[in-house]
């Protein structure tokens, strides 16, 4: 007779069996489908071009996120060209209208800030009272006083009214803003279009060296981009 031990053994050498099995087959599966990928040329090349398609689409991101980062990168430092030349009021062939323009911006601009530095809503707080229109003693004998406060009363604005004049300001105030952006905008174009003709021409002053280096060293690195880009093949 068995005894309970080689009873429990054969029980789960008969329960592990199924596992052990399952395995087996993973295994043997696998390493079919090995042999055939080594046999099978065409199929590794397919698999070979896949991988290597897709790190070469990733690259070719990376690479062109570069590139416009580089190109943003002088198009601020010709913005700051250009601005220098116009403050010193350098000459530059071919850029007098420019300046001439960018000057006829900047004049509109300070007075639209004067006017926004300036600008009130006219509307009074409605936790004021003037003086007149608190009821004193003086009324009582004074009938011009009484016929004062009368008519500063006809001028507080109901909360209604106040209310409506209140955003009345505030579109106005916003309308200047908006017309301020707008000559910000234009006046950048135009310094932007002014450094790029100092980078061209180039101005013959030590101020200026520094932005120079800078642009150039940009410069270089975008030409390193441009030739790792087209050396890879579009997909």
């Amino acid at each position: 007779m068995f005894n309970l031990d080689q009873i429990h053994g054969a029980a789960t050498f008969q329960e592990s069996l199924p596992f052990w099995l399952f395995w087996f087959l993973v295994g043997f599966i696998a390493l079919l489908v090995f042999f055939i990928f080594l046999r099978d040329k065409d199929l590794r090349r397919r698999i070979d071009f896949f991988f290597l398609s897709a790190k070469k689409r990733s690259l070719q991101l990376h690479l062109r996120r570069q590139f416009h980062r580089e190109k943003k990168r002088k198009e601020t430092l010709w913005l700051e060209l250009g601005r220098m030349v116009y403050e010193y009021g350098l000459t530059l062939h071919g850029a007098e209208t420019l300046m001439k323009s960018i000057g006829s911006l900047e004049r509109k601009k300070k007075e639209l800030l004067s006017r926004l530095d300036n600008f009130s809503p006219n509307v009074e707080d409605p936790s004021f009272t003037p003086a007149s229109a608190r009821p004193g003693d003086s009324e009582l004998s004074n009938p011009l006083a009484k016929s004062a406060r009368r008519s500063d009363e006809a001028r507080i604005p109901l909360g209604g009214e106040m209310t409506q004049a209140r955003r009345a300001g505030k579109k106005k105030q916003g309308k200047l803003e908006g017309k301020i952006n707008d000559l910000e905008r234009q006046i950048n174009s135009l310094l932007l279009t002014l450094g790029r003709m100092a980078d061209t021409f180039r101005l013959d002053d030590e101020k200026f060296a520094p932005l120079y280096e800078k642009i150039d060293a940009v410069n270089l690195k975008l030409s390193h981009l441009e030739q790792r880009l087209d050396s890879l093949h579009p997909f």
